[in-house]
């Protein structure tokens, strides 16, 4: 096999994983510190019985945190190699309660999809976790405040909502009762 042809396809495949690893216009790529996210759990009411949603998930670590405070807890995440990261993650860290799919949190009939293996259900979240561009957390401000159930609780990280008031604020994060 020529060398030429390796070389290319391993650069291509590079790529490929580049571009997945950083995919999404309205959620970019951005970790946060972990300190940080274990307060604004602990604040927001994270624990044992609550049902917990990321959307736009990234590596996992906030819908991980969760976890630990014993929530059962979901991640949704476009960049599917991020998915698989979160998953493999998960499994090596044994993390019971984690469920991680790939989607678009934008895509109308992900939030009314159930899934066959643990009948997870965005509008049944008890707290959601969004850390999104502000174009994005504007599309999100209206469906969340219709379509979750009452006394739900939404935490923004550095965007937040423009036509609510924050209960709770800790940093560059704000709490939301919807």
């Amino acid at each position: 096999m020529d060398i030429t042809l390796i070389i290319s396809g391993g650069i291509l495949l590079g790529c490929l994983i580049s571009l997945s690893w950083f995919a999404g216009s309205d959620a970019p790529y951005v970790p946060t510190k972990m300190e940080k996210i274990k307060k604004i759990l602990k604040l927001a009411g994270v624990k044992k019985g609550k049902k917990f949603y990321e959307l736009g998930s990234g590596d996992g670590r906030v819908v991980f945190e969760a976890v630990k405070l014993g929530a059962e807890s979901c991640g949704i995440e476009q960049s599917w190699i991020r998915v698989l990261w979160s998953r493999w993650q998960a499994k090596k860290q044994n993390l019971p309660n984690t469920h991680l799919y790939h989607g678009d949190i934008f895509n109308p009939s992900f939030w009314h999809h159930r899934s066959h293996r643990n009948n997870i259900l965005i509008t049944d979240a008890d707290v959601i976790y969004i850390y999104l561009l502000q174009k994005a957390v504007n599309k999100l401000e209206e469906k969340l405040t219709k379509e979750l159930k009452e006394n739900s609780t939404v935490i923004t990280q550095t965007y937040h909502f423009q036509n609510l008031k924050p209960i709770k604020k800790f940093d560059n994060f704000w709490i939301y009762q919807v």
